[in-house]
C-alpha cells in the first residue's frame, strides 16, 4: 500500500491550497496527493508546534517536514532561527521549497532518508512527527540520527499518540538521552523533549 514515507508517490499530482493556523500564525500552503496530511494541519503536528520552545536557537531541523507547515509557522514565531528541512518524499520536498521560499533566511531543504552524517552536532533543535506507518525500526533510527545531529544541550521534540507507541518511544528516548521530559500529554497525544547532555 502506498504511503507518504516513500521517495516517489505514484499517484497523479493534484495540488490544492490549505490554510494553516497555529501559534497565532496563519499561512496558505500548497499540498498534493501522496504527502502527509494533505488536507491541512494534522492534530499531532499542531500539538508539536504549540508545545516547542525554540528561544535562543540558531539552527533547527524540521525532520520529516512534509510540505512544510512546521517551518512555515515556527519561522514566523522565531524569526532568528535558521531552518533546515528534510523529507524522503520527493513531492513533499518540492512543495516544502515552494511553501517556504518567502522566508528569510530561506530554509535549506534536503531530499533524503534521514539525517546526513555531515550534519552531526549541527542543530539546537530537531522536531519530528515520526512516520509511524514506516515501522518502528525506521522511527527508532530517526531518533538515533536526531541525537547525533544535535549539539550538546540541544533538544529533540517528538509528538506521538499513545496508541501509536508513545510508551515505547519514551523508553527508547530514555535509552538515548539522559534527560527526557513529557511537555504535553492530552487526549492520547504526547510531546516529548529529549535533551542531549553529553558528547558521543
Amino acid at each position: 500500500m502506498e504511503h507518504y514515507f516513500q521517495a516517489n508517490p505514484s499517484g497523479p499530482s493534484e495540488e490544492r491550497w490549505v490554510r494553516i493556523q497555529a501559534r497565532g500564525v496563519t499561512v496558505e500552503m500548497l499540498t498534493d496527493r501522496g504527502v502527509f496530511s494533505k488536507g491541512g494541519l494534522d492534530e499531532g503536528t499542531r500539538r508539536l508546534i504549540e508545545a516547542v520552545d525554540l528561544t535562543g536557537a540558531v539552527n533547527a531541523l524540521d525532520l520529516g517536514c512534509g510540505y512544510g507547515p512546521v517551518t512555515a509557522v515556527l519561522a514566523r514565531v522565531y524569526p532568528g532561527v535558521r531552518w533546515w528541512m528534510i523529507d524522503v518524499n520527493h513531492r513533499a520536498v518540492e512543495l516544502a521549497r515552494r511553501n517556504t521560499a518567502d522566508l528569510v533566511p530561506t530554509p535549506v531543504v534536503l531530499e533524503c532518508d534521514g539525517i546526513p552524517a555531515e550534519l552531526d552536532g549541527h542543530f539546537d533543535h530537531v522536531l519530528l512527527n515520526p512516520p509511524i506507518r514506516a515501522g518502528k525500526a525506521v522511527v527508532f533510527r530517526l531518533y538515533e540520527e536526531a541525537r547525533r545531529s544535535l549539539k550538546v544541550g540541544g533538544k529533540l521534540w517528538v509528538v506521538i499518540q499513545k496508541k501509536h507507541g508513545a510508551p515505547s518511544t519514551e523508553a527508547r528516548l530514555r535509552e538515548l538521552f539522559a534527560d527526557v521530559e513529557v511537555v504535553h500529554r492530552k487526549s492520547g497525544y504526547f510531546v516529548l523533549a529529549a535533551t542531549r547532555s553529553e558528547s558521543p
